[in-house]
């Protein structure tokens, strides 16, 4: 019996935290997202995967942090390294962008993982630190997408901007009107978002919807039916763009 292929390690670089995955016969196996504290490099020696033969690297740190990243995947495991960038088209997939660089990796693979399931008009949102929501028409044209404040991004920003007195509180299980100064800034960030997101999807009606990010469970059952909730979307993108190679 012949040995099993070395597994692709697939690894995504966010704002705050590091998401990685190993692809193995055909199925992909997500770990614990873990705060990188934006030291990311550091996380590699850590992280309790099988050798690979080929890693797959997205991220929106800044290049020398992924650079970082790059020399410490190859330190330790002898392979094949791939940097995935933000690209005009893909398999069927146009970017809006005139510039295509300047949209974030994270938010092309997002869409190339919807895409590759949709195969049709989508919305797909990224609940994180940012939240962006991007629409893809029927025939692969993304027509553009937002950039806002995530939940807690919004929270913090209007604290520190002004001199509510304020404790800790749960977030709100509804969407509604606060009833104390907690509530009042949980809810404001939280319909800011909704409202965020309803707008721009508004834009393909018809559109299957996708959302993930660290506070998509938080957002989802506020925002009806017909979402379908996927935390490994941007895993799943990089993973269709190392088949395509």
């Amino acid at each position: 019996m012949s040995a099993p292929a070395p597994p692709l390690l697939l690894l995504d670089i966010g704002n705050t935290r590091l998401k990685w995955a190993q692809v193995q016969n055909g199925q992909l196996h997500a770990a614990e997202p873990r705060a990188h504290r934006k030291r990311p490099a550091a996380l590699l020696a850590r992280l309790p995967a099988e050798a690979p033969d080929t890693v797959w690297i997205s991220g929106v740190m800044d290049a020398r942090t992924l650079a970082q990243v790059r020399q410490a995947v190859l330190m330790r495991w002898p392979c094949t390294v791939h940097m995935a960038t933000t690209e005009a088209v893909r398999d069927g997939l146009h970017n809006a962008y005139a510039e295509p660089a300047r949209l974030g990796a994270d938010r092309w693979l997002a869409m190339l993982g919807a895409w590759a399931q949709a195969r049709g008009a989508c919305v797909v949102v990224d609940a994180g630190t940012a939240l962006t929501v991007d629409v893809i028409d029927s025939g692969g044209r993304h027509r553009g997408g937002i950039i806002a404040a995530g939940l807690h991004t919004s929270r913090a920003a209007l604290l520190g901007a002004t001199r509510f007195a304020t404790r800790d509180a749960p977030p709100p299980e509804h969407a509604g009107l606060g009833t104390d100064t907690e509530s009042c800034v949980d809810q404001g960030a939280l319909l800011s978002c909704l409202g965020a997101i309803d707008r721009a999807a508004a834009a393909e009606p018809q559109a299957r919807r996708f959302i993930t990010g660290g506070d998509a469970r938080r957002l989802l059952p506020h925002l009806g039916a017909g979402w379908v909730l996927q935390p490994e979307l941007v895993l799943h993108g990089l993973w269709h763009r190392a088949t395509l190679v």
